[in-house]
């Protein structure tokens, strides 16, 4: 079987009414990084000089009891527990291939930043910034972005375009 056939019963084998379209990218989000409920990154460096084993024994001491101590490790907002399985994490992945084999620049621009909030999990202000431009910006980006994949694949719920009872706004 070639792997265009072997795509196509992915996608329809995929039950796409299990998340709305954010949460699918969320969910192949926490797939591509390997990722659970909390994404710690440690960044790792070389020591400048050498420490004996004592020092080594104190410093580690006073690091593990010092718990507002984030010197070399950096703990990110709540993350997303990734359920998906191999096959559904391909299937979403293939959707934004696709998305991204469009040739348009500013589809292209808009996907991106879908990608960015939703897989990447980077927010509207850190988009707005490493963009230099408004936040209400990047968040028209997002509409024109979801907007375009609704009008592409209907078959999606979308969070962003649900309206929501006001006894669900107040719980």
């Amino acid at each position: 079987m070639n792997a265009a056939v072997q795509q196509q019963h992915i996608l329809q084998a995929t039950d796409w009414s299990k998340y709305s379209f954010e949460n699918w990218a969320r969910q192949l989000g926490a797939w591509i990084n390997g990722d659970n409920e909390t994404m710690t990154r440690i960044v790792k460096t070389m020591p400048t000089k050498r420490v004996t084993q004592e020092q080594r024994e104190k410093l580690m001491a006073a690091y593990m009891g010092d718990e507002s101590l984030i010197d070399r490790l950096c703990v990110k907002r709540r993350g997303t527990c990734c359920q998906l399985d191999n096959n559904e994490a391909r299937a979403i992945h293939k959707i934004f291939l696709d998305l991204n084999a469009i040739d348009d620049e500013i589809v292209e621009e808009w996907v991106g930043t879908v990608w960015s909030h939703y897989v990447m999990d980077n927010s509207i202000r850190e988009i707005a910034t490493s963009n230099d431009t408004h936040i209400a910006q990047i968040q028209q980006d997002i509409k024109c972005g979801l907007a375009f994949i609704k009008s592409r694949y209907p078959h999606f719920k979308f969070d962003k375009f649900t309206k929501k009872d006001l006894s669900e706004k107040c719980a």
